[in-house]
Parts: structure tokens; sequence; C-alpha cells
């Protein structure tokens, strides 16, 4: 919202009604309801007030905006000089790179439009095809529609970065019809994308618990108010449900929020594919026969990959070997963010196997037979094959309140939870599972159980544009969404930071 004092008023047709009213009973609500979120590291502030309007008859409920910055100033302070260095230092020449940035996109625009056949498959966080990506882009392959089509890729993460990369990706950026990816992707908060250009968010991840994008508004790492997630014309997701949980987390409408399915879903859920993972799994690790596997795959701890750990320290290697013996085998599957491989002491290393150079999570998932998380969106897949999840949850209270959850992590988490690696090992041991919440969360979280999420994608966002619909007809995403539109006392505009 712009800085400001607002009102509330229905329009309907061309009649303006009175503005929203307050009960004066309950005005202890206004100072509760009102919120100040810092970010950009506390250098930035966002408040949000709630009041009445100075009218004793009939007063009008307001709603007041403002952003505030911190910056030089004057005072005695002996760290005033230093401060204003610091951003002279860091801030100037990054407005500068920006505006040049923009200058080569338009640029490039004019000197090679799109023509409606370019597209461009992107990841800032992985170094090649994979997952969601992945799966459109074979589809497309499949259906033939690369010969329609001209494909574009660009694929780095921040240490493979440089600036005849990131040159490269502008004018890709620049001269596409549609863009595709599946991870944050930074470069988009800089640059002002034409309006003609699709953005499509393939998120990389189904619905895990912990809040991501602007779920996290003033907690720790969150976005600015312009931010490259509110960049997107559509987002997908794998359920009608999920809709206001991704609008909230990437800042967009709900209306751009599609419930497609997740494409990686569609050769997850093919049985010829399962079967050849599972043999070709067990022809390359024999000694795996006859053991029950588990899959440790926690998420990151951090705020992103520039300091993504997690606390080994929270897992007692020693007794975990001991509680496998002859039954079960524990393979590890640190989250990509994490650079620091799991300190699997030798000795225990026939039981205790680093799986991180695995080429494929989900296909891991098939040959699971527990798998123990926290809170990451893995999961998403793993509840569609009926098997045992563990959540070794030892940090749950202060990971909810540093990192926040979109959802209530106790009620909804299918499967048992552990808080101490005590009772992590003494559920294996015992084989202590509950599966009585899975079908409820699989409910909730796929709209489509089949092998048609990518088919969606490219006919609903790709080569269609808003208005998908299956064949016949038969489903129309834009009207599974409610329109709850709030009118201001002035016109709204679609105003940023930039």
């Amino acid at each position: 919202m712009p800085n400001g004092t607002w009102r509330i008023v229905p329009v309907l047709g061309d009649e303006r009604l009175p503005g929203a009213t307050f009960d004066l009973k309950a005005t202890d609500r206004l100072d509760v309801s009102s919120r100040v979120f810092l970010y950009d590291r506390n250098r930035s502030v966002y408040v949000i007030s709630f009041g009445l309007s100075d009218d004793d008859e009939s007063p009008e409920f307001l709603m007041r905006t403002y952003q505030l910055f911190r910056g030089g100033g004057g005072g005695k302070s002996k760290t005033k000089k230093p401060i204003r260095k610091r951003i002279a230092l860091k801030v100037l020449p990054r407005a500068r790179r920006r505006k040049l940035a923009n200058r080569f996109y338009w640029a490039a625009r004019r000197l090679n439009p799109p023509r409606g056949n370019k597209i461009l498959f992107a990841s800032e966080m992985r170094t090649g095809l994979g997952g969601n990506l992945a799966r459109v882009h074979d589809r497309m392959i499949e259906r033939d529609l690369d010969k329609k089509y001209k494909f574009n890729h660009s694929f780095r993460i921040p240490s493979t970065a440089n600036k005849w990369s990131t040159l490269r990706l502008i004018y890709l950026l620049a001269t596409s019809d549609t863009v595709l990816m599946d991870d944050y992707f930074g470069l988009l908060g800089n640059l002002t994308i034409s309006p003609e250009t699709k953005i499509i968010q393939l998120w990389h991840a189904g619905s895990g618990f912990k809040a991501v994008g602007y779920s996290r508004f003033g907690k720790y790492g969150s976005p600015k108010l312009s931010n490259a997630h509110r960049k997107y014309t559509y987002v997908i997701t794998g359920s009608k449900h999920l809709v206001p949980v991704y609008a909230e987390a990437f800042g967009v409408e709900e209306t751009a929020v599609v419930p497609t399915g997740l494409p990686r879903i569609d050769t997850f859920l093919n049985e010829e594919h399962s079967q050849k993972v599972t043999d070709d799994f067990f022809a390359s690790y024999p000694q795996f026969r006859g053991k029950k596997i588990v899959l440790f795959a926690p998420t990151f701890r951090g705020k992103s990959i520039s300091d993504a750990h997690y606390d080994y320290d929270r897992i007692d290697f020693e007794k975990l070997h001991e509680v496998c013996g002859e039954k079960y085998v524990v393979l590890f599957r640190m989250h990509h963010f994490i650079s620091e491989p799991p300190p699997i002491p030798a000795e225990y290393s026939d039981r205790l196997i680093d799986f991180a150079s695995f080429p494929d999570t989900n296909d891991l998932l098939h040959v699971t037979d527990v798998l123990v998380t926290d809170y990451s969106s893995v999961i998403y897949e793993y509840t569609l094959l009926d098997k045992p999840i563990l959540f070794y949850a030892y940090d749950k209270d202060t990971y909810s309140v540093i990192r926040g959850f979109h959802r209530d992590y106790d009620s909804v988490a299918p499967g048992k939870i552990c808080v101490t690696f005590d009772d992590l090992l003494k559920a294996l041991q015992d084989e202590d599972f509950d599966l009585s919440k899975v079908e409820e969360f699989r409910r909730e979280n796929f709209d489509y159980v089949d092998t048609n999420s990518a088919d969606r994608v490219i006919d609903w966002l790709v080569v269609g544009d808003h208005g998908g619909r299956e064949t016949g007809g038969q489903h129309q995403w834009l009207d599974t969404v409610p329109d709850n539109t709030a009118v201001g006392d002035q016109p709204l505009s679609d105003q940023s930071e930039e």
C-alpha cells in the first residue's frame, strides 16, 4: 500500500456505499492488530496501524500505512559518518548497476523483440534442468512443441555467476516471450520486466510447513516490499486449498496462483518409472537388499543458500548405528543448500551413508521404507506412497518463531513427531509410526493424483494464457478463486520501492 491514511469503502456498480465503521466496544483490537514489520536487516520498516476518524457521531474505520528507511543524519554520534560511508559505498553503486542492467534489458528487447515463440528455462539455484522444470521441458519435447517454440536455457548458482553470465541472462529475459523458473530468482527484482513477458514460477517444493517469501515478512531474512517474487505472472500449486498460501508467500494476487498440480509428480506416479528406479537402485546397491531403508532428509536452517546449515550435534551417530542393527540402513540426503556433509564416523559407514551424490530425491523415495524429516516439502510426494514419516523436530518451538509456519505443525504433520533424538531412535526401534493423518494431508494438497500436471501447465499457462480449461471445458481454474476486492477511498496503484 502506498503511504497514507485509508478508508475501506464498498462500491456496488457505480454506487459508492458508506465507509466501514468499527465497534467502539472493541477498540482494544485496533492496537493489537496493528503491526510494525522490520526488514532489510533492520534498515527499513513498514507500519500498518488501525484507528478511527475524528468524528464523534459516526467514526469511520481507518488504516494508516507508511514505510520508513534508516539513513544518514545529524547528531553527535561518532558512528554516523562510518554509516554514511557504508551507504555511499554499497547502495549507490548497486543502484547504478540496476539502472545499467535495465538499459541493457530494454536495448536488447528493442533490437531483438520477442516473436511469440521464445521460451526460457532458467534457475539461479541449480546448475541444470531438474524437478518441475525438467518435466515441463521434456513433456513439451514429447509433444513436438520444441519444433514450434525456440528453447533457451540458463542455469547457475551464486558461486558460478559472473558478469558475463548475468549479461547473457538479461539478454535472454529481454528477448523471451515466456520464462519458466523453479526457485527464487533474484535478478528479476532488479529489472523492470516487460508486462508482455509471462513469468511462470514452477516452485520446486510442494507444501511443507515452513513459511517462505512474504509469509515471513518482518522475520529474519524476510523479503523487501519490492522483490523478485512479485514479478510472477503465474505460480503453480497442487491444490486450490493452497492458493491463498502461495499468494501470500509470493506477494501476488490469488488469481495468479493456478492449481495445476506439480509436473514432477507425473514421473513420480508413473508405475514403469517407479519399477525401473527400484530395480536400478538395488542393482547398484545390492548390499541394501533385505534392509529397511531410512531416508534422513531435513530442510536447512538459516536464511538462504548463503548461510544454510544443519546442527549435526543433534545427531548421535553412534546410537543411530546401534539401533540400525541388521534391520536398517540410513541414507542422509541433506538439503542442497547445505554444503557441509554429515560428519559420519568411518566406523559407522556400513549402515549410515551420505547419499548427497544420488541424482534425484524423488527416486530415492520409491525405495525408502521410513522417511525422517522435519519441515521439508519432501513429505509432499512421499504421502502419495502411504509409507511412514517420522518428524525429527528438535527445534520446533524456536523454528516456529524465527522462521514461521504457514499451518499448525502439531495438528497437520502426517506422522509421529519426535522432539528428541532418543524419541526418534525409540520410534524407529519400535516401528512406532502414525499414518492416521496421511489421507487428510493428501486430500488437502492434491487436487489431482494423476500424470497430467505437466500438460496442464503447458496448455493453461505456457501455450495458453490465463483461462486454462481442460478438454471439453470441464475445468476452469479461474472460477475456483473467489473475488475478494477491497476498494479504498482513492485509486490504488501497483507501487513498489523501485
